[in-house]
C-alpha cells in the first residue's frame, strides 16, 4: 500500500533561531520509504526508523530544522519514494506555521497542519503529569507454538523516575517464578516505561493458571494489581486455511508478486500467521496480517505476501503457514508455487523454530 503523509508544523512564537517542520508518514507496506526535503538543508533533517502497526502497516517520521530568519519566503516539501510500489507521494508545508502561537501562548509541540483548529482548552494545571498506568501482556502466539516457552509482561508507564519502583509476582501453583527486569526506557514526554518478564512454560499458561503482578512505588498512592490467565473454557474451532497466487496483472509488470492466504471459521480470535519461502521464514516486514474480523461466531483473517515477481517466476516455493489452537499440533502449511495446480496442506507440530524446544 501507498504511504500518506501528514504534514507537522511548530506551533510557537519563540522560534527566535531556528524552527523545526515534520512530516508523519503511514499506512505503507512493505518496507522502506526513503523521505526527502526540498529545499534541502544540509545536517538539519532527521528521519526516524519505520515502526510497525499492530495491523502490520508501518509508519515514521522526518522533521528538518532551518533558520527562523527569513522563513515566510520560503516553501518546504515533505517527498516521501515508496520502492515496493514506484510511487512517490509530496506533501507542502506551510512556511508561515513556525510563527504561529499555540492555544496556551507558549511552544507547543509538532501538530498536524491540515487538521481543523483546535478549540479552547482549559488552562493546563502546573506540574500536571499524565497517570501511571499499569499492564500485563499475555505470552505472544510464536513463542507458545514455536518454542514452548512464554513471557507474561507487566508494564508500569509514565514514572518520573527510573528507579525506586518493585514488581512482584505470584502464580496459582506456588512454583518457582523466573522473573527477569526490564531495561528502563524514557518516554518522549519524559517520563519513563520499566517492565518486568515473568518466564513460563506453554503448558503452564494452557493450564488455566492465573498469574498476578503488583506494582508498588512511591510515586503511587497505593499498589497497583494486575492478573492474567488463558480462558480455557472458550469453545474452540480450527480455521480453514486457503492460499491465492498473484494476479496475472500484477505478474504481468514484472515487479512485486503479492500471494494472499486466507484463514476462516476459527474461534477464538487469536491466531498466528506466517509465511515461509523454500522452507525458510520470510522477514516480517515482507508481509502483513491484518486483524481477525468477526463474522457470527468465528473469525476471518487475511495474509498477504509481497516478494520480487522473480522469485515466483522462477518457481520457489512458498508456505503460508497458520498456528491455533484449534489445528492438531497447533499448525498447518499450505504450500503454493507457479507449478502447484492445487495447493497442498501439511499439518506440522513446529516448522519455523531455529532451536530445540526448551522449557523454562
Amino acid at each position: 500500500s501507498n504511504p500518506v503523509i501528514y504534514p507537522l508544523i511548530s506551533c510557537c512564537d519563540e522560534c527566535k533561531e531556528n524552527a523545526t517542520f515534520g512530516c508523519f508518514i503511514s499506512d505503507f507496506f512493505p518496507q522502506p520509504v526513503t523521505v526527502t526535503w526540498v529545499p534541502s538543508v544540509q545536517g538539519g533533517s532527521k528521519t526516524f526508523p519505520a515502526l510497525q502497526s499492530s495491523n502490520s502497516i508501518y509508519k515514521l517520521s522526518s522533521d528538518i530544522t532551518v533558520p527562523a530568519k527569513g522563513l515566510d519566503s520560503k516553501n518546504f516539501q515533505c517527498k516521501a519514494y515508496h520502492s515496493a510500489t514506484g510511487k512517490t507521494v509530496t506533501k507542502d508545508i506551510p512556511a508561515d506555521g513556525a510563527n504561529r502561537t499555540s492555544e496556551f501562548g507558549v511552544r507547543r509541540s509538532l501538530r498536524s497542519a491540515h487538521s481543523t483548529p483546535l478549540p479552547p482548552r482549559p488552562q493546563p494545571q502546573p506540574d500536571c503529569k499524565p497517570m501511571v498506568t499499569v499492564t500485563i501482556l499475555p505470552p505472544s502466539l510464536e513463542d507458545l507454538y514455536l518454542i514452548h516457552n512464554g513471557s507474561i509482561t507487566c508494564v508500569a508507564t509514565n514514572l518520573k523516575s527510573a528507579t525506586g519502583t518493585n514488581f512482584s509476582w505470584r502464580r496459582d501453583q506456588g512454583k518457582p517464578l523466573d522473573v527477569v527486569p526490564g531495561k528502563p526506557e524514557k518516554l518522549q514526554n519524559g517520563l519513563y516505561r520499566l517492565t518486568s518478564t515473568l518466564k513460563i512454560c506453554a503448558e503452564e499458561w494452557n493450564s488455566g493458571e492465573t498469574f498476578t503482578c503488583t506494582v508498588q512505588s512511591p510515586e503511587l498512592n497505593e499498589p497497583i494489581t494486575k492478573s492474567i490467565k488463558k480462558d480455557i473454557a472458550v469453545s474452540v474451532k480450527a480455521p480453514s486455511v486457503y492460499v491465492f497466487p498473484p494476479p496475472a496483472e500484477e505478474l504481468a509488470r514484472q515487479e512485486m508478486a503479492t500471494l494472499t492466504c486466507l484463514a476462516s471459521g476459527f474461534r477464538p480470535s487469536d491466531i498466528l500467521v506466517t509465511w515461509t519461502q523454500q522452507d525458510r521464514p520470510v522477514s516480517p516486514s515482507s508481509f502483513i496480517t491484518f486483524d481477525p474480523k468477526a463474522e457470527g461466531d468465528t473469525y476471518t483473517v487475511y495474509s498477504m505476501l509481497s516478494v520480487p515477481a522473480a522469485d515466483w517466476q522462477r518457481g520457489d516455493t512458498f508456505a503460508c503457514v497458520v498456528g491455533h489452537d484449534g489445528i492438531p499440533l497447533n499448525f498447518v502449511q499450505k504450500n503454493l508455487d507457479k507449478t502447484i495446480g492445487k495447493p497442498t496442506a501439511v499439518n506440522v507440530s513446529v516448522v519455523l523454530a531455529d532451536s530445540d524446544v526448551t522449557c523454562y
